[in-house]
């Protein structure tokens, strides 16, 4: 499992970010994605969501197996650049919490966790 290093590099990463897609698994293990807005809280270092209406149920399985793509523009390079965390997906009420706990950039993985 690979320790994500929070460096101020990676979270002005995300800062830049101006979208996100949510994927999960669904009632019947079927593979859900959203493109949702997000709030990320660089203390905490936890996403969170507005409940999409009428979104589809999350499975028991995916709280421990979500994916958070974020995406941004680069204007420079006419292209989108991507950052992929896995984690947990928990509901709260009307919000959604994704909990990263594994990055796939390498730059930002830590060597403790290896």
């Amino acid at each position: 499992n690979v320790v994500i290093d929070w460096t101020d590099e990676l979270i002005a990463h995300i800062g830049s970010c101006n979208r996100a897609a949510l994927s999960y698994l669904g009632q019947d293990d079927y593979p859900v994605a959203l493109v949702l807005p997000f709030t990320f809280n660089p203390g905490e270092h936890l996403f969170t969501f507005p409940e999409p209406s009428q979104p589809p149920a999350i499975s028991a399985e995916t709280k421990e197996s979500a994916s958070l793509t974020l995406l941004r523009y680069d204007p420079q390079g006419s292209n989108e650049t991507y950052l992929l965390f896995y984690g947990q997906l928990v509901k709260h009420g009307d919000m959604w919490s994704f909990i990263p706990t594994r990055v796939v950039l390498q730059q930002w993985a830590s060597r403790r966790g290896r």
